[in-house]
């Protein structure tokens, strides 16, 4: 491995890259070029109005390089460090990223905020440096800017000898107030550390925060073979259809179909489920479509219920998504529950301590280039579909109607086995992705009109949820939202029929097409109609002067 290379920490932030997401831009996709703190010049552009402060940067890409990914995350309350970053602070970080990421030759994507970081990362080889170098140097590039927040503490994850497709060709940097979205403040669930000197388990990594024990690979493998225990999914259903951690209570015993509010083993996708019978941790998924959903799930009754008296445990794909969660659930029933532990790392550590994939069943998705992995494919799925995984298609087929006790995982449309979310296709009702296989994505059911119901997501189907996401009125950022107000021709007002989703992934929505329509029409009425007293159209976009003097003319239109 090349030795380290230093770089130059900025000692006043780049004016420039500050105040770049200010600066009025009316075209989204231009580039413009911007100055950086160590006098290099680069590519920067917006990323929509949603990121309006977010630097994005080209990576360049050599000839058959060999791919890494570095995956972390990093609260500044952690390691006893006790404050978040000020503004300067993060206005230095950004301009160091910047110059990190020309330098190292960097892709992927690194949320900023007051609270912490949140990274998904990608180096190629270079004739200057390999992959596995930039990465690593990039580690100690975070650890030199700031050694109270960075430290050996900092669980970085690195994936080596990926193929090149695997790698980011830009890098952005997302300067965001939650790492994670759960609309749960600080004051309702604190990371600060405070130690916690009570646990009777003997627990590896436990940084004693706020939150959950943080228990590692091969403590949790061991607790999820306890009784009286559950493990919450803190991921979204639409990541838990395809793997999940409930292979310590897969061989008991058999039970019918049912709807369940909680999703413990209970999923209207499944041929047939399994009850516990008291041996092992009870799987529960709380059939959440984006993490906000988690503080609804958490206050029902039904759900303290079934948390009650209960050692509880978690966990995510990488682990931050359990930081908050499991802070907030403790915040709400900690004297109610024996426990709470998450695992450190989440299921991409476990892959990597148990090679046979333990107690896991099923794929983990991710948020990078592999798509999803599982024991039998490191490297994920990622890219095109070969004629080899349609012949694979079949076999799960088969497979599934020799095994009920299969994945949920099947096409939206068709119902066959399928684990692959391929095309960019999403949920018409909510907007979650959802999977479709090859041969129902070349019916383009999702832009027929009057088919779009067919392209829905499991819980849609489950809920009966009816009402498309693009007639949807969003309220309070996507977290709960209602059919919109439907105008008829008459001008009487009437509730749009049909079911809507709670949760959206997407923020939009109909609100916003409604007022869209009629900013539009105001605007073609300020133009004066060219047929004039001749146009027979009474809902004529254009203005009509006379018909203002005459109201009934203005109802009934002009005759020919």
């Amino acid at each position: 491995m090349k030795t380290y290379d230093p770089i130059d920490i900025p000692k006043e932030p780049s004016k420039d890259l500050v105040s770049h997401g200010h600066a009025k831009n009316n075209n989204s996709a231009t580039t413009t070029t911007t100055t950086v703190a160590d006098g290099e010049t680069g590519g920067v552009r917006t990323l929509g109005k949603w990121f309006p402060n977010a630097i994005l940067i080209k990576s360049s890409i050599i000839e058959n390089p060999k791919s890494s990914l570095l995956l972390f995350y990093q609260y500044t309350t952690s390691n006893n460090a006790g404050k978040m970053w000020d503004r300067r602070q993060l206005q230095l970080l950004i301009t160091f990223l910047s110059t990190i990421a020309r330098h190292r030759n960097l892709g992927g994507r690194i949320r900023v905020a007051p609270e912490g970081v949140n990274a998904t990362l990608s180096a190629v080889d270079t004739t200057h440096c390999t992959a596995k170098a930039a990465l690593r140097h990039f580690a100690e590039d975070l650890k030199r800017f700031d050694s109270r927040v960075f430290s050996t503490n900092t669980d970085f994850k690195y994936f080596d000898d990926l193929p090149a497709d695997r790698h980011f060709t830009e890098f952005k940097i997302l300067p965001v107030q939650e790492l994670v979205f759960y609309d749960i403040g600080e004051d309702e669930a604190p990371l600060t550390n405070t130690k916690d000197n009570n646990s009777s388990t003997n627990t590896k990594n436990n940084d004693g925060g706020a939150g959950g024990t943080h228990l590692d690979a091969r403590d949790f493998n061991a607790m999820l073979q306890k009784d009286n225990t559950v493990v919450i999914d803190v991921r979204n259903h639409y990541e838990a259809i395809l793997g999940r951690f409930d292979g310590q209570n897969q061989q008991q015993e058999p039970k019918s179909k049912s709807k369940g509010s909680l999703g413990t083993s209970e999923n209207n996708n499944e041929d047939s489920t399994t009850k516990s019978t008291g041996t092992g941790a009870e799987y529960i998924d709380p059939k959440m479509r984006k993490s906000t959903d988690f503080k609804s799930w958490l206050n029902t009754k039904e759900t303290r219920e079934k948390l009650k008296n209960k050692t509880v445990m978690m966990y995510c794909t990488g682990g931050i998504r359990c930081e908050r969660a499991s802070a907030y659930l403790k915040s709400q029933m900690g004297n109610e529950v024996e426990g709470v532990y998450q695992l450190q790392g989440g299921v991409e550590r476990y892959l990597k301590t148990f090679k046979d994939g333990g107690f896991w069943r099923g794929k983990n998705f991710v948020f990078d280039k592999r798509e999803a992995v599982s024991v039998d494919n490191p490297h994920g799925d990622g890219g095109v579909i070969s004629k080899q995984d349609m012949k694979e298609q079949k076999k799960r087929k088969q497979q599934k109607q020799k095994d009920d006790s299969s994945l949920p995982a099947k096409c939206c449309v068709c119902g066959d086995a399928w684990d692959r979310y391929i095309g960019k296709k999403k949920c018409s009702t909510c907007g979650v992705p959802v999977l479709m296989c090859v041969k129902c994505m070349t019916l383009k059911l999702d832009k027929t009109p009057g088919k779009e119901l067919m392209v829905r997501c499991p819980l849609c189907v489950e809920e009966n949820i009816t009402v498309l996401a693009k007639e949807v009125e969003f309220t309070n950022n996507g977290i709960k939202n209602k059919a919109p107000i439907m105008v008829a021709e008459n001008e009487d007002k009437h509730e749009a029929p049909g079911k809507a989703a709670d949760s959206v992934l997407k923020w939009g929505g109909g609100h916003a097409n409604k007022k869209k329509e009629r900013k539009e029409k105001k605007k073609m009425k300020r133009r004066l109609c060219q047929f004039g007293t001749e146009c027979v159209r009474k809902d004529c976009f254009f203005h009509h002067p006379e018909r203002e003097s005459n109201p009934k003319k203005s109802k009934t239109g002009t005759k020919n």
